[in-house]
């Protein structure tokens, strides 16, 4: 997994979230739900690899219509990583 522009690579272990692989990378992710994903701070723009992400949950369809989540954006914490991919934020 790529954190453009930071530069960073970090591999994703079975099951692990974009979250928990940005932690692991040390790339800051905002977050205060504690994962379960209403606060909508992780939002995260997919650069590059959305087909190797598990498909959006029913708590982020609909979170994410309320915050105006448009189709190359996902919530860090919902999205479960199946390959390579590359994501980017707002404030790196």
């Amino acid at each position: 997994m790529t954190f453009t522009p930071l530069g960073r690579q970090e591999p994703a272990r079975t099951d692990e979230t974009l979250l928990d692989v940005a932690r692991r990378a040390s790339a800051p992710v905002g977050n205060s739900c504690g994962g379960i994903g209403v606060c909508a701070r992780c939002r995260v723009r997919i650069v590059a690899g959305s087909e190797n992400l598990t498909p959006p949950t029913e708590i982020e369809t609909r979170i994410g219509s309320q915050r105006g989540l448009s189709s190359d954006e996902r919530f860090a914490c919902q999205a479960i990583v199946l390959g390579d991919c590359e994501i980017t934020t707002t404030y790196w």
